[in-house]
């Protein structure tokens, strides 16, 4: 009766073991597929005027910005990991393939009332650009994403 009840015991711990090694296999693939989009993905963020131009990069886990339009000098900074997990968890909440057909909340950027900019998107070979919208006044949809990049953005330069 012991060894009856000793086989069901070590059946049923057999059975977690496999269970949390398929759980565990799991959160390994989805965080390595998580680095692989991080890796993967460039965001660039730029705005332009007569007088101003800002363009902003993040690839993986550093954020680049420029208000030179040679795009000669560069700031160069390593993003910190609270910000980093924001921000790329706000970029996968996004449905990239919509963002071509968001419209502007406003134009005056089209009469110089103010900046112009887009927002766009590289994953791999796939290239996901919006329309032209008013600096500081992004479509709702990104929103979130475009005020996130200027934070880490102004975070960077006060170091």
């Amino acid at each position: 009766m012991k060894f009856i009840i000793s086989l069901f015991i070590m059946l049923i711990s057999a059975k977690e073991c496999d269970q949390k090694k398929a759980q565990m296999t799991t959160n390994v693939t989805t965080e390595m597929a998580e680095r692989t989009i991080q890796d993967s993905t460039t965001v660039t963020y730029q705005a332009i005027t007569r007088g101003f131009f800002l363009k902003i990069k993040i690839e993986g886990d550093s954020i680049s910005y420029t208000s030179d339009n040679m795009l000669k000098l560069w700031n160069t900074y390593q993003m910190p990991q609270e910000e980093k997990e924001a921000f790329y968890k706000l970029l996968n909440e996004t449905d990239e393939k919509s963002i071509a057909d968001l419209k502007p909340l406003s134009t005056s950027f089209q009469y110089d009332a103010a900046a112009m900019a887009y927002l766009e998107i590289a994953k791999g070979d796939e290239i996901y650009k919006t329309d032209l919208f008013d600096h500081g006044k992004p479509p709702k949809p990104i929103h979130d994403i475009v005020n996130k990049i200027l934070s880490i953005k102004s975070m960077m330069e006060k170091q």
